[in-house]
């Protein structure tokens, strides 16, 4: 009761009126009401872009009850009509907001954007109305109500164009046309179609010719839908007609091309001279004798230090003497320069030059600013896990952006890191209470060369693709502390390049890892003898293989802001070289060693839908991994595994699965690292919302998640009894979890997750299908504490 009456007196002393002007009223919110005689296209997108056009934004609610901001400016109301420059402050942080006072000269701008909007997407007999209630506590409710009426549908496109040359190119471009016959209209889309056709004539030596020449008229006059053009009120008539029988009306587009006030737009021309600084200060380099200077295949480069080979930027620059100039080729030139990681800038400019032959009369200069060359770095972190209390880890980074004068990057990596339990039992004092759980450490590097380095050449790739070949080689070193020490010694040889601005590829003829264990401890060794499928995987191994990998990913797309897709599929393959040459010569016996025969193939998709406030973000993921021949088992490393903050979020890393098996011997949590497998599937879905702007750059969102699947053998153990995957088992297999988190977003570039995730079906739970409902006890601290699993993380799972 006392809890209900502080309730209560909080909230009337928090009135967010309290210092509204009488005979005003406080905007409480804004209702948008969208109706159309017929279905809209895009409804929820069209819904989201007029409520962002409504001016007047009511205040911050919490959980839609609370107005903090405005309770915290009331709180300091005094300070603030006294000291405009503390109001500044505040409000600059966004802890305190004036209350929004309604105003219906603002509701009457704002249904007036509604309409332009509308009108500019092809509705061009919208109604938008605005109402407003007011109550007695002086708060207003504004409603929006919005008629779309009819979209217009483009019917057809004409071509008015002056030059026989110019119309040929345009002619043959008109597939990719924005206003294509049976497409919905809109304003915007004239812009798209005016920008396509300067780019494709740009992209055939038209280097003078502009968006300005060119002209889109529409008409919505449809006169094939009326008997008597004549007369007005057969036209009316009919065009009622045509809509009450569902015929939407159709426009036409006529594109009008003219040379206008520049007498060269209808010039082509070729690319002249091509002069590169690479080390440029300032514009004394352009008549510096004392430069050094080379021309290659008609490509002069000056430098004050010849630092990066000319060959290897001549391969980034495609702006080529004697051919036609190209807008794509002058981008793709910055974008690949920039890539390579030299220069601090990259600046490229256009020249027409009349000292040059009319058949080459660009010139194009390139500037650029070297960066520096080695960077140093060093990354140390506290974390915590689900299988450890407490860890730490520090890493010591080296690069080199430009060895050999190449633009090769060198980087080399330093690491190590602790992992630590805790117990109260263990000692006096509260570092005497943790313990050590693991130790790593490891050492690698890679050099990622700007080209494709190897005996073969793959076919249909040229240096647009801009193919890359990486080299790793490391070691890494992990201590189970009363378990076991494993050495992963490995080597690869990577080459990446993209097919389009969407696709991308990876592929790998030939990686190599090298597995050990110098050290097994007797209690893992008895657990090893008596798990047959867990003594293969934990076998020392050499492991030499391939793989392919394709992605596809359209996050940078022109839609990427209200929806996105990606997905990568792999496929590789270990121990088919090794079979073949172990037909020749008996590798075992003679160099004593083991390789594993594998083949795994993986699936991964996302869909990610975006509004103002809200991402609905889903993925599913699938992989195989199958023994042959002399092996019975993945090694360690290749295996698949669920649970923790990344996976199944209601249980802690690798302690579900695989299939139903379950030991009641081992408690939730327990530092076992046996629960792996040769197949997984998993199926993921997190809704997340803004919750609260806590500074500028500073984002608390929220979010609710729904987490499924589990991990399989390929063949049945009778250690692991249930474990073995079988498709008619498959839905009393998997496993569902639920869980709400919270993330802090710092301006989009770090994220601090923090997940708390419970199961709702467990396959080893053999009661109602698995599903435990019936054991919920969300009252009971001791359940809470046992079942409710807590996740702390950096990033997005997915």
């Amino acid at each position: 009761m006392a809890l209900l009456l502080g309730c209560v007196i909080l909230f009337a002393s928090c009135s967010p009126t309290k210092h509204v002007p009488q005979g005003l009223y406080l905007l409480r919110s804004n209702k948008l009401k969208l109706r159309s005689d017929r279905s809209v296209t895009n409804k929820g997108d069209l819904t989201d872009a007029l409520n962002s056009l409504i001016i007047q934004k009511p205040n911050t609610y919490f959980l839609n009850v609370f107005p903090y901001k405005v309770w915290w400016y009331n709180r300091g109301y005094n300070k603030y009509i006294r000291d405009t420059s503390a109001e500044a402050f505040q409000k600059r942080l966004k802890t305190v907001e004036r209350p929004v006072v309604y105003d219906s000269a603002l509701a009457k701008r704002s249904a007036q954007h509604m309409k332009s909007y509308l009108f500019n997407q092809g509705y061009f007999y919208s109604k938008v109305s605005d109402t407003v209630v007011y109550n007695r506590r002086r708060k207003a409710k504004a409603t929006y109500e919005v008629e779309v009426g009819q979209r217009y549908i483009i019917q057809q496109t004409i071509l008015d164009i002056d030059d026989s040359a110019v119309k040929a190119f345009v002619a043959a471009s008109m597939s990719e046309t924005a206003l294509r016959e049976g497409k919905s209209f809109a304003m915007v889309l004239i812009e798209e179609e005016r920008s396509r056709i300067a780019n494709v004539l740009r992209n055939n030596g038209y280097y003078k010719f502009t968006q300005d020449n060119i002209h889109i008229q529409v008409d919505t006059f449809n006169k094939a839908s009326l008997r008597d053009a004549d007369d007005p009120l057969e036209a009316a008539i009919h065009y009622a007609a045509m809509l009450q029988a569902n015929q939407k009306p159709t426009i036409d587009a006529r594109i009008i091309i003219r040379k206008g006030q520049e007498p060269n737009a209808y010039r082509r021309y070729r690319i002249g001279k091509v002069r590169v600084y690479p080390d440029f200060i300032d514009r004394k380099d352009i008549s510096d004798s004392t430069m050094y200077e080379s021309t290659i295949k008609g490509v002069t480069f000056r430098y004050h230090e010849r630092f990066v080979r000319e060959k290897v930027l001549l391969d980034h620059i495609f702006l080529v003497p004697g051919e036609y100039y190209t807008q794509d080729n002058y981008d793709l030139t910055i974008t690949k320069l920039n890539e390579l990681g030299l220069f601090q800038y990259v600046q490229t400019y256009i020249v027409e030059d009349t000292t040059l032959p009319s058949d080459r009369t660009l010139r194009c200069i390139i500037l650029m600013n070297p960066t520096k060359r080695y960077d140093f770095s060093v990354n140390w972190e506290v974390t915590n896990g689900t299988t450890y209390t407490a860890g730490s880890n520090v890493g010591l980074n080296f690069r080199n952006r430009n060895m050999l004068r190449g633009a090769n990057q060198l980087s080399i990596s330093l690491t190590g890191g602790i992992e630590l339990g805790y117990q109260k039992t263990l000692g006096n004092t509260l570092l005497e209470h943790f313990y050590m759980l693991s130790r790593n450490g490891g050492v690698n590097a890679t050099v990622n060369f700007p080209k494709f380095i190897a005996p073969f050449s793959l076919r249909g790739l040229n240096r647009i693709n801009q193919p890359r070949t990486i080299l790793s080689l490391g070691t890494n070193v992990l201590e189970r502390i009363n378990y076991f020490t494993l050495i992963n010694t490995s080597a690869s040889i990577n080459y990446n390049w993209q097919q389009n601005s969407t696709n991308t590829w990876d592929l790998s003829p030939a990686f190599i890892n090298v597995l050990r264990l110098p050290n097994i401890e007797d209690t893992f060794a008895r657990r090893l003898e008596a798990n047959e499928y867990l003594k293969n995987s934990y076998s020392e191994n050499f492991i030499e293989g391939e793989n392919v990998s394709f992605t596809f990913s359209n996050r940078a797309g022109p839609n990427a802001r209200r929806h996105n897709s990606f997905l990568k599929i792999s496929l590789e393959e270990a121990g088919g070289v090794l079979s073949a040459i172990n037909t020749a010569i008996n590798l075992k016996n003679s160099l004593g060693l083991t390789y594993s025969q594998y083949v795994k193939i993986e699936a991964d998709a996302r869909h990610y839908i975006r509004r103002q406030h809200a991402e609905l973000a889903t993925r599913f993921f699938a992989g195989v991994g199958l023994p042959y021949d002399k092996s019975s088992a993945l090694p360690y490393i290749k295996q698949y595994f669920v649970g923790g903050p990344y996976s199944l979020r209601g249980w802690r890393v690798r302690q579900l699965g695989p299939g139903s098996y379950y030991d009641s011997s081992v408690r939730q949590g327990a530092n076992f690292i046996d629960r792996t497998g040769d197949i997984k599937l998993e199926a993921n879905v997190e809704f997340r919302f803004d919750v609260l702007q806590l500074y500028p750059g500073l984002l608390l969102k929220g979010a609710v998640f729904v987490d499924a699947g589990n991990i399989w053998l390929a063949q049945p153990s009778k250690n692991y009894p249930g474990g073995e995957f079988n498709f008619s088992r498959l839905g009393e297999d998997l496993a569902v979890s639920t869980g709400l988190g919270a993330r802090v977003d710092i301006s989009g570039l770090f994220v601090l997750r923090i997940d708390e995730g419970i199961p709702l079906k467990n396959p080893g739970y053999q009661v109602n299908g698995g599903w435990i409902g019936d054991q919920v006890k969300p009252l009971d601290l001791e359940w809470l504490g046992q079942n409710i699993v807590l996740h702390i993380a950096i990033g997005y799972p997915f």
